[in-house]
């Protein structure tokens, strides 16, 4: 009935996407249909990471850490262990980057920003905490420049102060890979007498680009980044 037609239209709206969302839209679109992506998934036992970075926020002398900061220390070290991962697809051709830099996805009020994090291979976890906050800042204040945001063939985003178990993100035009983060969460598995036991656990999600990687380099990173995260007090020293 033509009354219905009325009632419908008038709980919508159109509006035209703001420049910056446009060009996510169009980028992100040409990357989800160009891009052969393959997934890749590990659950990642954290207590020994939450306890170390309590420790260390408790101490005046460091600045305050988050999960993200370790996260990033970690791929930095696995990426600078894997070289073959810390390459990307350029117009037919295979680029290989000499240093371990890390993107980070930010969400802002004008969108999704995705600025790199220098040397997170080589850097201590106190500077690379440090290098994150002032782009996570430039970023959400709208002052990013074109040069910040380029360099690194692997992307981190972590959605887990959401509450999402896995996150398969869609791979950063111009890079090779992306790391999804979810929640901790809490369960009881077996331990190794067949008794439960408490773990926290977070899931980790590496979405690669098959012109570049194959299922076992993804492997071989995913596993190191795993063996970081459960031993973290090796994040303490420089790469």
């Amino acid at each position: 009935p033509p009354a219905a037609v009325v009632a419908a239209a008038a709980v919508s709206t159109r509006s035209r996407p703001t420049p910056t969302q446009a060009a996510m839209a169009r980028r992100l679109s040409a990357v989800k249909q160009g891009v052969p992506h393959f997934y890749l998934s590990t659950e990642v036992e954290v207590s020994a990471l939450l306890k170390l970075r309590a420790d260390l926020n408790s101490d005046g002398s460091w600045p305050t850490l988050t999960l993200t900061h370790f996260i990033l220390a970690a791929v930095g070290r696995a990426l600078a262990a894997h070289a073959n991962i810390n390459r990307v697809w350029d117009d037919g051709e295979i680029v290989a980057y000499a240093s371990a830099h890390v993107s980070l996805a930010v969400e802002t009020d004008g969108g999704l920003h995705v600025p790199t994090v220098r040397d997170c291979g080589g850097e201590s976890l106190d500077r690379i905490a440090a290098g994150a906050r002032v782009v996570v800042d430039r970023a959400r204040a709208g002052r990013l420049s074109a040069a910040e945001m380029e360099g690194a063939a692997i992307a981190v985003s972590n959605a887990g102060m959401h509450d999402v178990t896995w996150l398969t993100p869609i791979i950063n035009p111009g890079q090779s890979a992306i790391i999804g983060v979810g929640s901790i969460r809490e369960l009881f598995r077996p331990d190794a007498t067949g008794n439960p036991a408490l773990r926290r656990e977070i899931g980790l999600v590496f979405s690669g680009d098959h012109r570049v990687h194959t299922g076992v380099e993804g492997l071989a990173f995913l596993n190191s980044l795993k063996a970081l995260l459960e031993t973290p007090v090796r994040l303490l020293k420089r790469g």
